[in-house]
């Protein structure tokens, strides 16, 4: 693992070795880490990068989501603050090592004329977050990026409409760097490729729903738009059916539904396959 400085004061490693991408933040008294990889091992290859690389001590560490290949690096971590939304842990209740800092909304961590922002988003899964560096126009987005490849939205917390809003959010901020959850470093072209993928699926998968069209039909329907291929097999079919549950569910409440509820309706129809690919580690 290599800590690369991709902007001043700015790291990250998208090698793809750690599953998940790693990032970090020099701030003039301390560093920042975002993420912390699949494992030990790989947290501390490229802690030991960073570390050669910089003149703060690594003090916090920010998770952006629960999943294991963001979160499984954390015990090469164990002597920095642990950071995370408060669902986090409604998420990954087994978790050893537990965050010391939680947020409902936003943190900001400033440092001598220096902020870090994170906020909770929701989308990819109910605990998501992402990292905003202003002074050096960065954004570090978790899984609500995967550059250059289908995403994974086969969370049992996936709302595809919140991911919408956050994708769009970025739109209007001023950013000139993406350090995404997988996939290489990329611009905001590639939140409009996101955002014209989710409008669209959304759009027709409404109407199929209203038109009484089945699940596995819906997923089948060859009117969706085409976007990156996919990293693992079945991706997007599990993308679609997770869609098709989500809006289906809606329309069964048959009014707009709170986060917490329809993330607690939704735990009950994730698919055996997404149980399996959560289970496996090897997801996102």
């Amino acid at each position: 693992m290599e800590a690369t400085k991709i902007r001043e004061r700015v790291y990250a490693d998208t090698s793809g070795e750690g599953k998940g991408n790693v990032g970090a933040i020099e701030l003039p008294s301390y560093t920042v880490v975002v993420d912390s990889t699949i494992s030990t091992r790989t947290a501390n290859s490229f802690r030991k990068s960073l570390e050669s690389r910089t003149e703060s001590p690594v003090r916090k560490l920010i998770l952006t989501h629960y999943h294991s290949d963001h979160v499984l690096g954390i015990p090469a971590f164990k002597d920095c603050d642990i950071i995370t939304s408060e669902p986090y842990m409604k998420l990954r209740r087994t978790a050893k090592h537990s965050p010391k800092i939680t947020f409902e909304k936003s943190l900001v961590l400033k440092d001598e004329g220096f902020g870090v922002e994170i906020v909770h988003a929701g989308g990819h899964t109910m605990d998501s977050s992402y990292i905003y560096f202003p002074q050096k126009k960065t954004l570090f987005s978790g899984d609500l990026i995967f550059a250059e490849t289908f995403f994974y939205a086969g969370d049992r917390t996936f709302d595809p409409d919140r991911w919408t809003g956050v994708l769009k959010k970025f739109m209007t901020m001023e950013i000139e760097t993406i350090v995404p959850g997988h996939g290489p470093i990329c611009s905001k072209e590639e939140v409009e490729k996101y955002i014209q993928f989710f409008e669209t699926t959304s759009s027709l998968m409404k109407e199929l729903i209203e038109t009484g069209v089945r699940e596995e039909e819906a997923v089948k329907n060859m009117g969706f738009p085409d976007f990156y291929p996919e990293y693992r097999e079945g991706i997007r079919a599990l993308a679609l059916t997770n869609w098709y549950r989500f809006y289906k569910q809606q329309r069964k409440l048959g009014a707009p539904r709170s986060p917490a509820h329809a993330h607690g309706r939704i735990l009950d129809h994730t698919n055996r396959f997404s149980r399996a690919y959560l289970a496996s580690g090897d997801h996102s």
